[in-house]
């Protein structure tokens, strides 16, 4: 009778030692989470952002650079991927409660100001950079990262168009979408496609 006792021990013993491994493979880690520096974004087309009369392909060092005036002053409205504000977040990150899968890519775009000057002619006053903020609902498939929802419809309100993103490896990812921005040197808003790659910070 005890060695039935035995035995019967023994395979309840396995049953829940086998039950307790699945469940641990079943467990899914998020190492997407965290916040984000950008570092590098490019643009298909050569554009002049900061009013220089040179056009580049490279967006970062554009918005990095001093933007020159309608009247020739020059501003320091200078774009600072450096800044925590400025960082992409990929939640839930370290102490939140709420468990959601939210990505705010907090990409850098232009903000102008123009001063009407009579027969539909407008002058730039003022420009600088704010941060496109979104709310997108991620979720991790085969090592790779994309999205699942636009839950605010940010896409249709930032006029995000063709929107792709992936993770180059564990701690650095990249977007890429195509986007209107003003071009100096053409005088008028033109689409182009930017590429923005992230690299992971410590928390």
């Amino acid at each position: 009778m005890k060695k039935i006792l035995s035995k019967l021990s023994l395979i309840i013993l396995l049953i829940t030692g086998i039950s307790c491994n699945s469940d641990d493979d079943k467990v899914e880690i998020n190492d997407f989470k965290g916040y984000y520096r950008i570092k590098s974004i490019s643009s298909s087309l050569p554009i002049d952002l900061n009013n220089d009369g040179s056009k580049t392909t490279d967006y970062l060092q554009e918005i990095k650079s001093t933007y020159i005036s309608f009247n020739g002053n020059e501003h320091n409205f200078k774009y600072d991927n450096e800044l925590i504000y400025n960082f992409a977040v990929a939640r839930p990150t370290k102490n939140q409660q709420n468990f959601t899968q939210f990505l705010d890519i907090r990409f850098p775009t232009q903000q102008i100001d123009s001063i009407f000057q009579g027969n539909d002619n407008f002058a730039i006053s003022n420009m600088g950079y704010d941060n496109i903020q979104t709310a997108f609902i991620y979720k991790l498939t085969n090592n790779d990262v994309e999205i699942e929802s636009d839950p605010l419809n940010q896409f249709e309100y930032y006029d995000i168009r063709n929107f792709k993103i992936s993770r180059i490896n564990k701690v650095e990812f990249e977007i890429s979408f195509d986007y209107k921005v003003y071009d100096f040197t053409e005088d008028e808003w033109i689409e182009t496609n930017l590429s923005s790659q992230y690299i992971k910070v410590p928390e």
